[in-house]
């Protein structure tokens, strides 16, 4: 379904994606894990378009995709979300997942109005976004204003929100930062029913066990490269990947990443 070829990034003399190659199956939670700096998040940036490829190509669903802006990534089905969440603070949660509606008639527009008088159609969105909130824990937060929420309620609205627009493969970066345990096994029960639906993930996330006990398959990056790929109890206990953690081996800390 999405497919990198090669992918090349740098900065300067700084190979922050040096010839990085993953596919990504449609339905599948795939994660994508290394120590600060390997070069996930900018990973991501290209295959969203908020960089540009210096070399390679990315495909989606057989189509080149590679150096087209965010918004006609988005547009096609990919959504990503960031490691720094913010929304439209000076709206409502419910406001906030009403933005996302992907409708010639709704939007922001009815999104802001929505407090005064709701159409019909605006009422089944609402219904639809009470249902998504009920499964993070956040039903009682509709009316809550966006700069009212605490960290991890911010970081739970920037996943759930493009939902509303029903895309089809989700960039996440970070989603299990800053969320407490209750909330983080509605986000986990989340994913997992909408990939038996058929939607894709792509997750990035320093949690190993959040990471361990959801995806498929796992691919790790060190230092702008691949250096592994597999399912998860295959990806624990590579020496490559202990290594680029830790450091040698020997440390008595490869108990970090969860069987």
């Amino acid at each position: 379904m999405l497919e990198v070829q090669n992918a090349k990034k740098y900065f300067g003399g700084v190979k922050a994606v040096d010839d990085v190659s993953l596919t990504v199956k449609r339905g599948s939670i795939t994660g994508l894990i290394g120590a600060n700096g390997a070069g996930k998040t900018t990973l991501f940036n290209v295959i969203s378009g908020f960089c540009s490829l210096d070399g390679g190509k990315i495909f989606y669903q057989g189509e080149s995709i590679g150096n087209l802006p965010p918004y006609v990534i988005a547009g096609k089905g990919i959504v990503r979300t960031f490691q720094t969440p913010k929304g439209f603070p000076k709206m409502t949660v419910m406001e906030n997942m009403l933005v996302f509606v992907k409708d010639k008639n709704s939007g922001i527009w009815p999104a802001i109005s929505a407090r005064k008088k709701i159409a019909q159609r605006e009422q089944e969105y609402v219904l639809k976004a009470r249902e998504i909130l009920n499964h993070i824990g956040m039903e009682n937060k509709e009316n809550s204003w966006v700069s009212e929420l605490s960290a991890g309620e911010l970081k739970l609205l920037e996943f759930v929100r493009p939902l509303m627009a029903e895309p089809q493969v989700f960039l996440l970066d970070e989603p299990a930062a800053g969320i407490n345990p209750a909330n983080l096994c509605g986000l986990i029960d989340l994913i997992q029913g909408l990939s038996r639906r058929g939607y894709t993930f792509l997750i990035v996330d320093h949690n190993l066990k959040f990471i361990m006990s959801i995806c498929d398959f796992i691919y790790v990056m060190a230092d702008g490269r691949l250096i592994c790929s597999g399912v998860p109890e295959e990806v624990a206990h590579d020496e490559r990947v202990i290594e680029s953690y830790i450091g040698k081996k020997g440390t008595g800390e490869e108990a970090c990443f969860p069987a």
